[in-house]
């Protein structure tokens, strides 16, 4: 009873839980790259953002676009979201990855979820890339952006990984270590060389995982589109439309992942 009944319910499920903790949006296939202000439209079977173009390079909008480029925040360390039926016992950065000839753990982290589906996402070294928020000023107006989805921000990282758990309240330990390769000899001031890699234990569920040594993979991004405001009056007068952080394409999931049915009494 803890196997989802397709691949696309298990995807659809771990985007719904990521997304419901952070209001960003993971991709279930990181190696598949987005850039900021990639747009198109989101497939309700499965959450994943079918891209038809990008502000930058679009006739319609990149004489907008060019006026807000691209804006990298600086590389943090780690980087991690869990969904609210996780929580975490001992997550940090430890010390002597930087110790040569020895294997060190660089991150190490312990997870305790319950008999609910559960989700975390771990990135290491990730960096942001973002649209200025005065180019969602400045196309408001422009009509095939209109029922688009729009990429605002990106997360680039080397290391990622994904876990979507098995509703067995398993308690999963996740690390990542350093290997020296090459250490440098006695005497000569020679930066050794690293490779990584995720180690883990008690998984029963759905993962993910991966590690190269440049920031290759996208693992989580943020998805902007228009629409009206719901009960609230804001600074664009009530009923104006306004790009907003996007929607999930469907109504509450259950813990296989499909839509649950509306309750008609």
């Amino acid at each position: 009873m803890f196997l989802f009944r397709t691949r696309e319910n298990a995807q659809r499920k771990y985007i719904d839980l990521i997304k419901c903790a952070s209001a960003r949006w993971p991709n279930w296939d990181p190696p598949r790259n987005f850039r900021p202000g990639d747009f198109g439209i989101v497939d309700k079977k499965t959450g994943a953002l079918i891209v038809e173009g990008n502000i930058y390079t679009h006739p319609d909008i990149a004489q907008i676009a060019h006026q807000h480029h691209p804006i990298q925040a600086a590389e943090v360390d780690h980087y991690q979201i869990n969904s609210f039926e996780v929580r975490g016992l001992d997550v940090n950065a430890a010390a002597g990855a930087n110790i040569p000839n020895v294997q060190s753990i660089v991150f190490n982290s312990r997870w305790q979820f319950n008999n609910k589906r559960g989700a975390i996402l771990l990135m290491h070294r990730p960096r942001m890339t973002h649209v200025p928020d005065e180019f969602f000023h400045a196309s408001l107006h422009l009509p095939i952006l209109k029922g688009k989805y729009v990429v605002s921000q990106v997360w680039n990282c080397p290391g990622f990984y994904m876990y979507l758990s098995s509703r067995s309240s398993e308690q999963v330990t996740v690390d990542l270590r350093a290997n020296f390769t090459h250490p440098a000899a006695p005497g000569i001031n020679v930066n050794p060389s690293m490779t990584f890699s995720w180690s883990a234990e008690g998984c029963a569920g759905v993962r993910q995982y991966a590690y190269q040594s440049d920031a290759v993979y996208t693992p989580l991004f943020c998805l902007r589109s228009i629409r009206r405001p719901w009960l609230r009056r804001d600074e664009m007068g009530l009923g104006k439309e306004a790009w907003y952080e996007a929607s999930a394409p469907w109504d509450n999931l259950n813990d296989e992942g499909e839509t649950e049915p509306e309750d008609n009494d």
